[in-house]
């Protein structure tokens, strides 16, 4: 399913007072606090690691880097609870496959070419959300204790906050108005 397809059920979803995308205010004090969550999650990650627990290296992993992901949605004014809205939120704002619409917004801010670019996520970072989620969900509802992918997903995980971090310091705050504009314009 598209991103902006999953976007535009979320924000009904809400108006249906179910679990939806919520619009509310940039807030950097939780995006911040969402770091830490996920600074913490690794640190929990390498300790099970070495406890032998892959089963839940897996599972924090996965948690570490939706608390990164959520950091950016705090900071542009978003709310989410649900896991495949928030990595479209990524996808349709933050992936080199700007919607049109999108791209031309950022031209009518003269925003140069390269700081557009700048804030790209590249595709193989969305990869490995969706690699950690599926993997998250069969060591998390599962019987085995033994996953063997478990090294792979703490590596991409640790990648994953790295690189949700840096994007995170380079959103500016006409790149939050102008999502934000966009976001009201997808609820109409």
């Amino acid at each position: 399913m598209k991103s902006i397809t999953v976007i535009k059920n979320a924000l009904k979803r809400r108006k249906s007072k179910q679990r939806g995308l919520q619009i509310t205010n940039p807030n950097n004090d939780l995006s911040e606090s969402h770091v830490s969550k996920a600074n913490h999650n690794l640190q929990v990650m390498d300790d099970l690691d070495k406890l032998g627990h892959s089963d839940w290296v897996v599972v924090v992993a996965y948690y570490a880097m939706y608390h990164s992901a959520t950091s950016i949605l705090a900071q542009i004014g978003l709310e989410s609870k649900d896991h495949a809205t928030t990595v479209a939120i990524l996808e349709y704002f933050f992936s080199k496959h700007l919607d049109n619409r999108l791209l031309q917004k950022f031209n009518e801010l003269k925003a140069k070419k390269d700081n557009v670019e700048q804030l790209y996520l590249k595709d193989e970072f969305l990869d490995y959300i969706w690699k950690a989620k599926t993997l998250r969900e069969t060591a998390q509802y599962g019987t085995k204790t033994l996953i063997p992918e478990h090294k792979e997903i703490l590596t991409l995980s640790k990648e994953f906050v790295q690189e949700i971090r840096i994007l995170k310091n380079k959103i500016t705050e006409d790149y939050v108005k102008l999502i934000r504009e966009i976001i009201l314009d997808i609820d109409h």
